[in-house]
């Protein structure tokens, strides 16, 4: 036997092996962005011959991915209904999450409710591993069932109620929360806020988000445990972000970054006719879309009718994302299609700017394509991700409240398309994310393999995660340490008066009183 061959059989000897193991995925939101960030990662794992098992709004439907078993849970959009007039008009930072918790439970509870779900509760076979959406903690009730590790995944960044029960810091100024339109240095004003934010958010995700998931819980589950002590009792948190790209964070061992390129798993052709229209921008083309949530049929009028003077106005050809089949006034340069694949749209060479909503996904898949950025962000975490690509310098922000500007947005958009510094600089951010020694799918294979060998990875929780707050943050060593400040500095002044009353007194008995004589 030849020494290579020796060397070739001990390498893969010595690589950590997981046989083929029963995965159990739970994605309940019902939002393609949200399903696309882990579609990738089914399908891997099925192909390195583990049976997965995933509920989901939005199934692959490959027939080759015999491993891979999908729950259809489509009908769950009805909770969404249409969400764009209300993120246009009176959606913010302080709403936001009220909005959206109520959607989530009624989601949790709806799918809770469906037969096929239901049928998992029945136990007619083993998970090695439970992988849950981080919004919908009561599908943690599972793992009770199974007896097996629990992994948290986020498609965003998760929300610094989840980030605590895994002891990562979450500093108001320095990462303010996602809903939150802060980032970089922020000023005295802006950190005031910030700060009173994360108090109300914490209380409101307590008293409100928790609350109505351990009903859920306690409804369609056999368990006395609490959100709590689930949350508390998971292995490990997956989160959709990547350092380079996104802002960086201090995080513990049991937090990995699984963010990164994620290429659409479904095999998304351009429609003939999209194609040739792209092909003969010999001038280069504008791709407009406002993502999956947002849908620009439903836009207020005065919206719609300042975007569509704004592409009138410009010399190139546009291929806008809308949802409907006719658009009254529609400029003779532009192109409606229902539905995109976008990152093909992405990746047609004729492309020149990019003008989104500012999610997450699409951020992600416009750097990785090397194309810049107009960003008009509608709610969520895009006024944070527009501001993020804005100080990168990829980006331009279009603000849509109060109202949408035309003449600002087509400043914008041209400015992007002639100034090549966008471009450069997002080829040069595209190398920084590139520059890395494994992707972000390939971490989320390995660590979930990690789990499934060991059984779990409560070996790497961060302590910080069970100590209490005010021993986290120090008040009672700080409230002991100026509790002694303050009686020494009043014992000194209790010595100090003492002495000179003693003093005084002392002095006007020993010391005689000169008269003066005539």
């Amino acid at each position: 036997m030849s020494s290579f061959r020796v060397i070739l059989i001990v390498a893969v000897l010595a690589l950590p092996s997981c046989s083929c193991a029963n995965i159990l995925a739970i994605v309940p939101m019902p939002s393609y962005i949200h399903q696309i960030a882990f579609t990738s990662l089914w399908k891997e794992l099925s192909l390195r011959g583990h049976k997965v098992t995933v509920v989901t709004t939005d199934p692959q439907n490959d027939p080759k991915l015999t491993n891979l078993t999908e729950i259809d849970t489509n009908w769950s959009y009805k909770y969404f209904g249409n969400v764009s007039k209300l993120v246009e008009k009176s959606m913010n930072m302080w709403n936001a999450f009220d909005v959206f918790s109520g959607i989530m439970t009624g989601i949790g509870e709806g799918q809770l409710s469906f037969g096929p779900v239901q049928k998992l509760m029945q136990r007619e076979e083993h998970f090695d591993v439970l992988l849950v959406e981080g919004f919908f903690p009561e599908f943690l009730g599972f793992a009770e069932i199974y007896n097996c590790p629990k992994i948290l995944i986020t498609s965003l960044d998760a929300p610094k109620f989840i980030h605590r029960f895994f002891g990562n810091p979450t500093h108001p100024i320095l990462n303010p929360e996602m809903v939150t339109s802060f980032h970089g240095n922020l000023n005295f004003r802006e950190r005031v806020i910030s700060t009173i934010f994360d108090v109300y958010f914490a209380f409101h995700s307590v008293k409100n988000y928790y609350a109505e998931k351990q009903k859920i819980l306690n409804k369609y589950f056999n368990t006395k445990l609490t959100i709590f002590e689930l949350m508390s009792d998971v292995d490990l948190l997956f989160v959709n972000v990547d350092p380079v790209l996104q802002t960086v964070k201090s995080l513990g061992p049991s937090t990995v970054t699984i963010g990164g390129f994620r290429k659409d798993t479904r095999k998304r052709y351009l429609p003939k006719d999209v194609q040739d229209f792209l092909d003969s921008a010999k001038e280069g083309f504008i791709y407009f879309s406002l993502g999956s949530n947002v849908k620009s049929k439903d836009l207020r009028k005065e919206t719609l009718e300042a975007i569509i003077d704004t592409l009138k106005s410009l010399p190139y050809k546009i291929l806008w994302k809308f949802e409907a089949d006719e658009l009254p006034g529609k400029p003779d340069n532009v192109k409606l299609i229902k539905w995109s694949p976008q990152q093909s749209v992405l990746a047609h060479p004729n492309i020149i700017l990019f003008v989104t909503q500012g999610g997450l996904q699409s951020m992600e898949e416009a750097i990785y394509s090397e194309v810049p950025l107009v960003v008009i962000p509608f709610f969520g975490d895009q006024e944070q991700n527009a501001k993020l690509m804005q100080s990168k310098g990829i980006a331009v922000i279009v603000e849509v409240r109060p109202y949408l500007d035309k003449d600002k947005l087509k400043t914008a958009m041209l400015e992007v398309i002639t100034n090549p510094q966008y471009r450069n600089t997002v080829r040069r951010l595209k190398q920084l994310a590139l520059d890395t020694p494994m992707t972000g799918l390939e971490k989320a294979v390995w660590w979930t393999e990690y789990v499934i060998r060991n059984k779990g990875a409560k070996h790497l929780r961060n302590p910080a995660a069970d100590i209490p707050l005010y021993q986290y943050y120090l008040i009672d060593v700080i409230s002991f340490l100026l509790a002694v400040v303050a009686l020494v500095i009043t014992a000194v002044v209790l010595l100090v008066k003492f002495v000179y009353r003693f003093i005084s007194k002392f002095l006007g008995k020993q010391v005689p009183v000169h008269k003066k004589v005539n």
